[in-house]
């Protein structure tokens, strides 16, 4: 299949990651495939369909994404309880990614620890632990890159565009900590994530169009 993405993705270049959990099971690494093409990072979903969360990228899938791009252009969102973490990162480490982000319940020393060992960076995913307003977030460890959430994790709702504050925040309080949004980016959202201050995009079926066909 050729997979045709969204032309809007070239006004910012090393900015996006394409979401692979937006397309189709079965399709996913030929479009990781396209998206490493394309000079966009990949970025994948793996989620506790045991706890009640939609199914995400399957390990297999990540396996098979990991054999047609390079793994360090990779970064595995691992999206449910400490309990589910730790069952999968192993086998999530094992694909070599440039980054992991562990849910803020499962991120400590030991899981951040284990993840920068395998030669990865661990961050942490931000979603209501922190308003942006009050305190500090208070980090339960220190974290190599944050994850701003604009909706909750493991669902497909629009973006809050509210939650930018949190991406300021994190960008004016502490500066050396790289910020990545996720959640219902679009091409007119795009432009107001970055002037937020938000370095990198994580893209799904906004950068995915429905322009795809069998290639003949």
């Amino acid at each position: 299949m050729t997979v045709v993405l969204s032309s809007w993705h070239h006004r910012y270049p090393g900015m996006i990651a394409g979401s692979v959990y937006a397309a189709a099971p079965g399709t996913r690494p030929a479009t990781a495939a396209a998206l490493a093409e394309a000079g966009v990072a990949v970025h994948v979903d793996v989620m506790a369909a045991s706890e009640g969360l939609p199914a995400g990228v399957g390990l297999d899938e990540l396996r098979d994404i990991a054999r047609v791009v390079h793994p360090r252009r990779t970064d595995v969102h691992l999206i449910g309880s400490p309990r589910f973490v730790d069952d999968v990162l192993a086998d999530v480490l094992a694909t070599s990614p440039a980054r992991v982000i562990l849910p803020w319940a499962a991120f400590d020393e030991d899981r951040a620890g284990t993840v920068r060992r395998a030669g990865a960076h661990a961050w942490i995913a931000l979603w209501d632990e922190w308003d942006g307003v009050t305190g500090d977030p208070g980090w339960p460890a220190r974290p190599d890159g944050v994850l701003a959430m604009l909706i909750e994790p493991g669902t497909q709702d629009r973006c809050r565009i509210g939650r930018l504050n949190l991406v300021t925040a994190c960008a004016t309080r502490e500066p050396e900590l790289p910020v990545m949004v996720d959640g219902g980016v679009t091409e007119e959202i795009a432009p107001l994530c970055v002037t937020a201050g938000a370095q990198q995009l994580v893209v799904g079926r906004a950068l995915l169009t429905a322009d795809r066909k069998e290639a003949m």
